[in-house]
């Protein structure tokens, strides 16, 4: 494995739309929890308003300041990006947020969720063709995301016009797009400095979610997206579906 300690992260290429478009569904993502957490979550709006504001200015100013890139120090904040997005993910899925929403939220609107991925994994390819992240990260390399999106799309719109579909069919949705971020996520940590798992070409490096806005990629988008999986599992298991 090579060293990190010397690695120097230097900041993406330019693009307006790949930045407008991660930075902006981050953001319309956040909103979209709040105003679900808001009517059907039976907590603290302004709590929980709070908090996602703060975790949005925080991992913003982290990764603006450029301490976020940083491998000279131990453990790199790289690695604690990390793990923090799969334990803030699994606190809300399987915390009393998820139990509350997979017992309220129409299952219609959880799966639902879940289609942002679609226009995502579209500025991730058009980010890859201009070598602001590794291709190994789009659906040109490992990630088939794009299908989770155009399924949730499909599913969603199939449970809102009433159609009785099969609770397997949403299950093995639901467990592909588990399997999907368990790909990508395996890819992204094994092109990242720490690992390099790819070469050391900047271009299969993966050093763009380490700066503005691209950091709320992991920060938002991944938390959004795999806490929402755990979230309709509990749906699925407590028996909601729309036939069995």
């Amino acid at each position: 494995m090579p060293s990190a300690a010397r690695f120097v992260a230097s900041p993406p290429a330019s693009d307006p739309i790949v930045a407008a478009g991660i930075g902006g569904l981050a953001v319309a993502m956040a909103i979209v929890a709040l105003a679900v957490y808001r009517r059907w979550g039976q907590g603290r709006v302004v709590l929980a308003g709070a908090a996602i504001a703060g975790w949005l200015t925080v991992t913003a100013a982290v990764a603006w300041s450029g301490r976020l890139a940083r491998f000279d120090v131990v453990p790199p904040p790289m690695a604690i990006l990390i793990l923090s997005v799969f334990a803030l993910a699994f606190a809300i899925g399987f915390g009393p947020v998820g139990r509350r929403l997979a017992h309220a939220v129409p299952l219609a609107t959880l799966v639902g969720l879940q289609a942002f991925r679609l226009p995502l994994e579209l500025v991730m390819h058009r980010a890859a063709t201009l070598g602001i992240m590794p291709a190994e990260m789009s659906y040109s390399g490992y990630n088939f995301d794009i299908l989770t999106g155009a399924g949730a799309l499909g599913l969603a719109l199939a449970l809102r016009a009433g159609v009785a579909v099969p609770r397997r069919a949403i299950w093995i949705w639901n467990l592909w797009g588990f399997w999907c971020l368990a790909v990508i996520a395996v890819v992204a940590v094994a092109s990242s400095p720490m690992m390099r798992a790819f070469g050391d070409d900047p271009r299969h490096v993966n050093t763009f979610v380490l700066f503005f806005p691209y950091v709320w990629l992991p920060a938002v988008l991944v938390v959004v997206a795999l806490a929402g999986h755990v979230v309709v599992a509990r749906a699925l298991a407590a028996g909601r579906g729309a036939a069995a």
